[in-house]
C-alpha cells in the first residue's frame, strides 16, 4: 500500500474516532431555556426533573468519551 494512502487511512480513522468520541453527553437532558422547568418557582428554586430514570447500560464506544 503506497504511503499517501496509509496517511489518508490513518487520518480517516483518527477523524472518525474523534467525531464519535465527541457525540453525546452522559446525564439528563437539559430543558429548553423558556420552559417552565427552567423558571424558578415561587420559592426561588428551580424544580427538579422527575422524568423516568434509565439504568446505566455501558456502550462499547464509551471509552472514547
Amino acid at each position: 500500500m503506497p504511503r499517501p494512502f496509509r496517511y489518508l487511512a490513518a487520518a480517516l480513522v483518527l477523524g472518525g474516532a474523534l467525531a464519535l468520541g465527541g457525540c453525546g453527553v452522559k446525564g439528563p437532558l437539559e430543558p429548553p431555556p423558556n420552559s417552565p422547568m427552567a423558571q424558578p418557582g415561587p420559592d426561588g428554586k428551580v424544580p427538579k426533573d422527575t422524568g423516568p430514570v434509565k439504568p446505566d447500560r455501558p456502550f462499547i464506544l464509551d471509552g472514547l468519551l
